[in-house]
């Protein structure tokens, strides 16, 4: 584990090497060869990464934290927790970390003041970052599903691309943007965090942008860009607040050999505030989990800061699958996972969180039913599926919220590349409406994407299916009363109308008779991307190879992991829950809820405890997917005018899903118009007010100038000498007189 933590800065500085050779030696030297600096360099931080998981896993038997010198003390697997006169026994899980500290980044203060704030003062002392990583279960899962499907997306994007004028450019971001994602995951404190936050989201920009020739995809990575400066304040503020209020804003303390204090942590003192916070600063503490989730709201896209990622399907089809499904829209979950006790000790917070994700799982499905672009239905899917994944973490059961993350980052990239190929195929066109049958044309694409609609679905014994169960199971026991029964309907109805509409795209696309597009779509790019090597034209479908093995076989490792990725956290053997179990984050997170909510179910944390396995939630949840793919058989495949003739009859309802409820039309009028009418006026008044003074201020002088100009300057030679002999004489006048 040592020698793999001395080696753990590669992850991150492996893809930013490969981004730069791609960057400065891509458009001149390696041309059509910049995929493999990315190729390399992502290659080896997925290795290095996969290393750690297995060293993690074997580590999780031993006891304590392990590190070497600057690793934090363990914490005992049993003892008391104590807040606000409440005591509860609580029984943990060892704690398995390692905390790398690289080098200290900057200080500010009275180093006197060291350790964070004074206790029971809340005092601001010394602030120290350091450049560091912390490796636990939870971190080594994440860093496995970014750099690890990330590089089969760049293996899938050197096909994708291939003849793209921006070829190197386009390799070169990609680098930049599993740099800055690996920096957030493995980042030892908040500000390597927002760090990594924002890196990713500028590299969001320039990859949705990538066709900046094509006005929506510059709007789209403007959009993107700008919405998620919205959550990016609060989350800012919340880091602010953690600093002000703890004195740190590093996970968990560092000590050296001898025992002594070398930074505080503030996960730790989250779980009793009382004993680092004033008692005057502690109503700023319970604002701390409002702000941060209005950042984890704009990156994981959650109601009503959802509207950028839609959108974002103007980039290629690599940025769809690699960043609006695998890594940058999880953050917001992660960040969640990762401050455990910041938000299960706050039952307002919780509830939000729940409330919001429930409400944005219900309605971007609902969205999603009337969505013809095969990349628009699986980016409201997406928006759909954080929704369960923020209901997980808010009905604190954070296990089943990183367990859906991890399957959904399989099947959502299976899916998105799927489209991609699809896309390929038809010229650019992605109009369900305009193409059908063509599991002739694609039958290797059709089992794939088969598969991942399996999974997506919920289909019995998928990875989806094992995921979302475990959601709608620990949703089920939310709470008392209503409530919970209003939760568990609507996570149990948007899963019926997932199945519906994933298979409504599949039988109408690939099943049916065949339609066949064999005109270009107007703004398809790279028409000669990934064609010319076969020397055929568009139209001559029947020999063209749609199916290049190095766009098909990261379909086929996705595949896999789709379907069986779900095995490894099965009902009652909880492998993964066990595993993650272990991270300190998670052992806080349930510290902190046992205390606030007596009863929690110590499963949700990956802790040990009395389990009885119900067959009943999964019969039911098989029932709910088998529905909704039976619905889209028959008015998709069986009885296709049946759906027409549905919609005619609901045309109300219809009206509204396809104006996606008119909410960028309600930000238009509401935000960007008013804002765009104010940035007029102050451009006015910049213009005429502020700049006719510096004009006014300029020109006074220029009067008595021009005055002169005119009396003295006329051209007249006769003139000019008199006035130096007038000039010559005062002066000799004053030389002689004074």
């Amino acid at each position: 584990m040592e020698s793999l933590a001395n080696i753990s800065w590669l992850i991150p500085i492996l893809p930013l090497l490969g981004a730069i050779v791609a960057g400065f030696f891509g458009k001149k030297l390696l041309k059509g060869q910049s995929h493999w600096p990315i190729w390399l360099s992502v290659g080896g931080s997925a290795v290095t990464s996969l290393l750690i998981l297995f060293a993690m896993i074997g580590a999780t038997g031993e006891a304590g934290m392990q590190g070497d010198g600057h690793a934090a003390a363990g914490l005992p697997a049993e003892y008391v927790a104590a807040e606000a006169g409440k005591e509860t026994k609580v029984e943990k899980a060892n704690p398995v970390a390692f905390q790398e500290i690289w080098y200290t980044w900057f200080t500010a203060g009275d180093e006197a003041d060291k350790g964070g704030s004074v206790a029971g003062t809340g005092e601001v002392g010394f602030f120290e970052i350091s450049a560091g990583a912390l490796f636990d279960p939870l971190s080594a899962i994440m860093l496995s599903v970014v750099c690890g499907i990330g590089f089969l997306i760049t293996v899938f994007a050197a096909g994708y691309m291939k003849g793209e004028a921006g070829y190197y450019r386009f390799f070169a971001y990609l680098g930049l943007f599993i740099c800055s994602m690996t920096l957030l995951v493995m980042g030892n404190n908040l500000i390597l965090l927002y760090l990594g936050w924002e890196g990713v989201g500028l590299c969001s920009y320039l990859l949705i942008g990538y066709y900046f020739d094509k006005p929506a995809a510059r709007e789209a990575a403007k959009k993107a860009f700008l919405v998620n400066r919205v959550g990016d304040f609060g989350f800012a503020i919340g880091i602010m607040l953690i600093f002000y209020c703890f004195g740190t804003v590093q996970y968990f303390p560092t000590y050296a050999e001898d025992g002594s204090l070398l930074t505080a942590g503030f996960i730790d003192m989250f779980v009793n505030p009382a004993a680092h916070v004033a008692a005057d600063k502690l109503w700023l503490v319970d604002l701390i989990p409002f702000c941060l989730m209005v950042g984890a709201f704009g990156k994981s896209a959650q109601f009503p800061l959802y509207v950028w990622l839609p959108d974002a399907m103007e980039g290629p089809t690599p940025v769809s699958a690699l960043i609006h499904a695998a890594t940058m829209v999880t953050a917001g979950i992660y960040m969640i996972a990762r401050l455990g006790p910041v938000f299960s000790g706050s039952p307002a917070a919780l509830y939000t969180i729940t409330a919001v994700g429930a409400f944005t799982c219900l309605f971007a499905a609902t969205i999603a039913l009337r969505q013809f672009d095969l990349k628009k239905v699986f980016a409201y899917s997406t928006v759909s599926q954080l929704g369960y994944m923020f209901v997980g973490v808010g009905v604190l059961a954070p296990v089943a919220g990183v367990f859906h993350l991890a399957t959904h980052a399989f099947f959502k990239a299976l899916l998105f590349l799927g489209s991609g190929v699809v896309m390929h195929a038809m010229l650019g066109h992605l109009d369900m409406r305009k193409m059908s049958g063509l599991k002739h044309q694609l039958p290797k694409t059709r089992i794939l994407i088969l598969i991942g609609c399996l999974a997506l679905a919920g289909f019995p014994l998928t990875a989806g299916y094992f995921s979302k169960d475990e959601i709608i199971h620990y949703a089920s026991y939310a709470g008392d009363g209503w409530p919970k029964t209003v939760l568990w309907l609507v996570l149990s109805l948007t899963a019926f109308m997932t199945a519906y509409y994933t298979f409504r795209l599949y039988f109408r696309v690939f099943e049916g008779p065949e339609q066949v597009s064999s005109e270009p779509h107007p703004d398809h790019h790279g028409d000669d991307h990934g064609h010319d090597d076969h020397g055929h034209g568009h139209d001559d479908h029947a020999h063209h190879n749609h199916e290049p093995w190095i766009m098909i076989a990261p379909l086929v490792l996705l595949a896999v992991g789709a379907l069986f990725a779900g095995f490894v956290n099965l009902p009652g053997v909880h492998t993964l829950g066990n595993f993650l179990g272990h991270s300190p984050s998670f052992l806080a997170g349930y510290e902190k809820a046992a205390v606030a909510f007596p009863g929690v179910d110590p499963h949700g944390f990956g802790q040990h405890g009395e389990y009885k396995f119900k067959l009943l939630p999964f019969l039911i949840a098989g029932a709910i997917s088998v529905a909704g793919i039976g619905l889209a058989w028959f008015l998709h495949l069986n009885e296709r005018g049946a759906a027409d003739n549905l919609a005619g009859k609901l045309r109300g309802f219809t009206v509204v899903l396809d104006g996606k409820y008119w909410v960028d039309q309600v930000y238009q009028g509401v935000i960007v118009e008013p804002l765009r009418v104010l940035g007029k006026v102050l451009g006015g008044v910049d213009k005429y007010v502020v700049g006719g003074l510096v004009w006014l201020i300029a020109f006074l002088p220029q009067i008595p100038a021009y005055l002169m100009k005119v009396t003295t300057q006329q051209g007249y030679l006769q003139r000019y000498a008199y006035a130096m002999l007038v000039g010559v004489a005062v002066i000799l006048l004053a030389v002689f007189v004074f």
